[in-house]
């Protein structure tokens, strides 16, 4: 049964690399469309997607060290692997868990500003070429731009048209 969910535990790893300790916060990405309006012969006009919109995820940590950036240092063009893991309990008492596999080249680094009494967090801003997300071993977010492979709530949304031009 669907129900209210609390998160008790985040973990993550960037490039392999643990980043347990230090996960404040993920963002996954938007799932948002271009809109179109049809409008011809209608009093009432209504939208139809034409594409959809770039895919961005957030992550943001903790005390970054060392090793997190080096970790970062890719060879330019290659993709870097983010996973994300979360899990809690729902309102009946069950535990639930879900996980967030980014792969997509670094958008953005940001770094708050040094001040004495303060935590230095560090914001990784992600553009996304892959994602996937499962909800209790289902996936119900199975992205990858290159391929064109779009799947949403379990429905191949690319599937027929890929199929016609003879893709995968």
């Amino acid at each position: 049964m669907f129900t209210n969910r609390v998160r008790q535990a985040i973990a993550a790893t960037l490039q392999g690399l643990p980043l347990s300790a230090t996960v404040d916060s993920f963002t996954p990405p938007k799932i948002e469309f271009e809109m179109d309006p049809m409008t011809g012969g209608r009093f009432i006009a209504e939208e139809v997607a034409k594409s959809a919109k770039v895919l961005n995820a957030t992550l943001v940590l903790q005390g970054v060290g060392a090793q997190v950036l080096l970790a970062l240092g890719v060879t330019q063009g290659d993709d870097i692997l983010l996973n994300v893991r979360e899990a809690g309990q729902d309102q009946d008492g069950k535990t639930y868990f879900t996980y967030h596999t980014v792969g997509g080249k670094l958008k953005s680094l940001a770094e708050t500003a040094l001040t004495m009494n303060a935590k230095p967090v560090t914001t990784l801003e992600l553009s996304c070429r892959t994602y996937n997300r499962l909800e209790n071993g289902i996936s119900v977010i199975d992205i990858d731009v290159r391929t064109q492979k779009f799947m949403l709530n379990g429905v191949d949304i690319l599937g027929d048209a890929r199929r016609a031009v003879l893709m995968p």
